[in-house]
């Protein structure tokens, strides 16, 4: 995204910042550590979704006239909040891919992530604060979504449900408004902060449907290919099916429609970052050059009779 490229030296200098704190930790830590900031890194290993969480304090600085060196720790705090959830997501699916190392050594990693996580935002934000209060609602957001996440379907068009898992992202555009003098703000903040997040949520779940084609529940566009294949899909949703909905049903246009109306609604809001804006509609965007590319491959094989092939030979690949 242009966005990586436009704040490369704040990216750089969050991570660099980050490594040598990590050389802080505990030395059966410390490798695990950096290793996992690597991978993260959004400008040594592709992708950069995941950057919303240490770049949304300098997307909101204008708004919020900040300083940038306020902007920095907390960007610096976010990247470590968001490695510490990383790990918890991964403790709770099961996984070790991420962490080969062993559960139990990335549990006390993130451990010590939660508390550089607080050291930075302590800098500036006591424990009368009223930012932990809003800590507490977001964190609650987040063990809520986390406790509901399968068992019931995701739904594409429920935008607090989809961002809830990353509602913890939030907490720096609260600091960042209190600290303007500006806490009547954060209500609407929070809403653009959350639909941008929603349309992130809908862009992953497309990404990883086949992964979650065992728990479908926890993935909104498998829900939205249930819905696009109504009585035809009785059992359990399977790889033909899916690629029956997006071929035949054009079901992630549909998704993508989705994601335009959150951003829509997002625009509409006054004061919106206009960085995060552009990272929602690039989002939306991904997903809307996808399914057209897919649309012409659908009408193209159609005119020449080569559907049926095409959605057999996809089954293979």
């Amino acid at each position: 995204m242009n966005g990586i490229e436009r704040f490369r030296d704040e990216i750089e200098r969050v991570f660099e910042e980050a490594s040598r704190e990590l050389a802080e930790l505990p030395a059966e830590l410390r490798e695990l550590g950096r290793a996992l900031l690597l991978r993260s890194h959004p400008l040594r290993n592709g992708g950069g979704t995941n950057a919303i969480s240490f770049l949304l304090p300098y997307w909101l600085q204008e708004e919020a006239g900040a300083p940038t060196e306020l902007c920095h720790h907390l960007a610096v705090g976010n990247l470590y909040a968001m490695l510490h959830f990383f790990i918890l997501d991964d403790a709770m699916d099961g996984g070790t891919g991420r962490f080969p190392s062993g559960k139990r050594k990335s549990m006390a990693l993130g451990q010590m992530l939660h508390v550089y996580f607080r050291r930075r935002y302590g800098r500036y934000f006591p424990l009368d604060s009223p930012l932990w209060t809003y800590e507490r609602d977001y964190m609650e957001q987040w063990a809520s979504a986390m406790n509901r996440e399968g068992s019931s379907p995701a739904d594409p068009r429920d935008f607090r449900q989809l961002a809830g898992k990353a509602a913890p992202v939030k907490l720096c555009a609260a600091g960042l408004l209190i600290g303007a003098g500006q806490e009547e703000r954060i209500a609407d903040m929070e809403t653009a902060v959350d639909l941008a997040l929603a349309v992130l949520q809908l862009s992953d779940d497309w990404t990883d449907w086949r992964e979650d084609l065992d728990e479908p529940n926890r993935n909104a566009f498998l829900t939205l290919v249930r819905e696009v294949l109504a009585g035809a899909a009785e059992g359990p949703l399977d790889e033909r099916l899916v690629k029956r909905a997006i071929y035949r049903r054009r079901c992630l246009g549909r998704l993508a429609d989705i994601a335009a109306g959150y951003g829509d609604r997002l625009r509409r809001i006054e004061g919106v970052p206009i960085h995060l804006a552009e990272f929602q509609l690039a989002v939306e965007q991904g997903l809307r050059e996808e399914a057209r590319k897919i649309d012409e491959t659908v009408d193209e094989l159609a005119s020449g009779g080569g559907l049926t092939q095409i959605l057999s030979n996809s089954i293979n690949k």
